[in-house]
Parts: structure tokens; C-alpha cells; sequence
């Protein structure tokens, strides 16, 4: 092999033959393009948390589908939101987002990647790190049980992975807790406001 092959062949990004999709049924339907359907699998990172909320499924669907339209109050690293595309509240409606994550400003592009009214909604932020973040509903007596996951996609060799993993899984766990904390609050205010 030339030097010049090489260099050229060292430049590529390898092609990793599995790829993990937000979810295989939608991936397969809809013309999401590769960077928002392929995640890294062995450069992932996910983070779940689950909270009991008194209020109907309805509502809390109705609050997590204007994420991407507006500022909401109860995410604390949201910073900016910006509709962009046409489509609203389906599979492929995009908007610019700026986010506040680890003291790090992040402007990324945010693509809905899932959305089952009333079930689960979805939306991959195509920046670097790619973040994939799904929520889903689960009517119980008496209220939601809203649950949601966060996949990060982490670059780098193995030790650098493990690393950021230890350093930012608390954190990104606290976010979380803090993030579901005031959905909670949101949705049961808007709920009592309601009746």
C-alpha cells in the first residue's frame, strides 16, 4: 500500500457495521437522515430516571411536544429553541436548540425522532456529542408515570470513554433529577390550574 493511500485511508471515518437506531420501527418508515438514526454503540452513554406525576397523560404529552416549539421553564439546560422546518409535532420536525450542558454552551440542531401521542415522544440533538433523549408515558392510577432516557454519544478510545463516564454520569444524573423535578411541578400547577 502507497503512503498516499494510507494517508488517505487514515483520514476516512471507519464504517462501523452496527448501529444502534432511537427506534428500529420509526428508522425504518420514516427518511430520517444517518446522523440522527445511527448511534455509536460501544460509544454510548445512557443515563434513565423515572417520576410519578399527578396529572393526566394527556397533559404531560401535550407539555413535552412544545419542548422544541418553546423555551420551556422546567428544562434548566435549555437556553434557546427555534423552530426550523415546517412540520410541527411529528417525525422529522426540527428546531435549533442551545443548551448549557457541564458549563459548555452547545448549539446543535434537534430532530424529532419518535412521537406516539400520548405514549413517547423523541429527538436526537445532531451537534457533538450527539444526544438522544426519549420520554415516555405510562398512564397509572391517578396520574403519569413520565420516564426518560438519555443516550450520549462519547468519541474517543476506551480509557478516555471510561473517564468521561465517571466524571459526567453524576452530573448528567443530577440534570435529570432537577429537569424531572420541575416537569413535575409544571404539569401538576398546570393541572390544578385546570380544574
Amino acid at each position: 500500500m502507497s503512503k498516499r493511500s494510507r494517508k488517505k485511508k487514515a483520514g476516512r471515518r471507519p464504517k462501523c457495521p452496527t448501529t444502534v437506531s432511537p427506534s428500529p420501527e420509526i428508522a425504518q418508515t420514516t427518511s430520517l437522515p444517518a446522523e440522527v438514526t445511527k448511534f455509536q454503540p460501544d460509544g454510548t452513554v445512557l443515563t434513565s430516571k423515572e417520576i410519578f406525576v399527578a396529572a393526566p397523560v394527556e397533559l404531560c404529552f401535550n407539555i413535552l411536544a412544545n419542548k422544541l416549539e418553546r423555551l420551556p421553564e422546567w428544562d434548566p439546560t435549555v437556553i434557546y429553541v427555534k423552530p426550523v422546518s415546517e412540520v410541527r409535532k411529528q417525525i422529522g420536525a426540527r428546531s435549533e436548540v442551545i443548551l448549557s450542558l457541564g458549563g459548555r454552551k452547545l448549539q446543535a440542531l434537534a430532530v424529532v425522532s419518535r412521537y406516539q401521542p400520548n405514549r413517547a415522544i423523541g429527538w436526537v440533538l445532531t451537534g457533538k456529542p450527539k444526544i438522544r433523549e426519549d420520554w415516555r408515558l405510562e398512564l397509572r392510577s391517578q396520574g403519569t408515570l413520565v420516564g426518560v432516557t438519555v443516550a450520549r454519544e462519547v468519541g474517543g478510545r476506551a480509557i478516555g470513554r471510561l473517564l468521561d463516564k465517571i466524571m459526567h454520569r453524576k452530573k448528567v444524573e443530577d440534570d435529570l433529577t432537577k429537569m424531572l423535578t420541575r416537569f413535575k411541578a409544571t404539569v401538576e400547577g398546570s393541572a390544578s390550574d385546570q380544574r
